[in-house]
């Protein structure tokens, strides 16, 4: 009987809270060492206990520790798809600002051309976020504006 030396239902997330806060971290179901910055296969208990043995893993706990950037603000390596999701986040909420921005501009009867005017362009800017060109509003989101309305 071949008897797999793969632990069954552990995840990642299981290994870190096994183990001391900020050892490990996980996202997106994989296992990384927050003081190497390496990913662990959480799939082997044995795997992630020889790392945390091994003499690299500690020189670098005691590097960290040691400095004066604490573990807890420490960059964490994170995975490509959720960085891509924040990304996509940032993206839609940025997408909704401008549609509401067109929006708030057209109900009021304030032409779109007043977005290009300086002193309104490096207060939005100081204030949150860049704005697009009136010509880029009038183009991509009054259409969309025009069919919202029409519902």
């Amino acid at each position: 009987m071949d008897v797999s030396k793969k632990v069954k239902n552990v995840s990642a997330a299981d290994h870190v809270k096994h183990n001391p806060a900020g050892v490990l971290h996980s996202d997106g179901g994989k296992l990384f060492c927050t003081s190497c910055n390496v990913t662990i296969d959480h799939s082997r208990e044995l795997a992630v206990g020889r790392h945390l043995d091994s003499s690299i893993h500690r020189k670098r706990k005691v590097e960290i520790q040691s400095s004066t950037v604490p573990a807890l603000i420490a960059k964490k390596q994170k995975t490509v798809t959720s960085m891509s999701q924040k990304s996509t986040e940032n993206r839609e909420a940025q997408n909704a600002l401008h549609f509401d921005l067109t929006e708030a501009f057209v109900c009021t009867n304030i032409p779109l051309e007043k977005l290009d005017n300086q002193k309104l362009h490096k207060f939005f800017r100081l204030s949150g976020g860049g704005i697009p060109s009136s010509a880029q509003l009038r183009h991509e989101y009054l259409p969309k504006v025009a069919e919202y309305h029409k519902q």
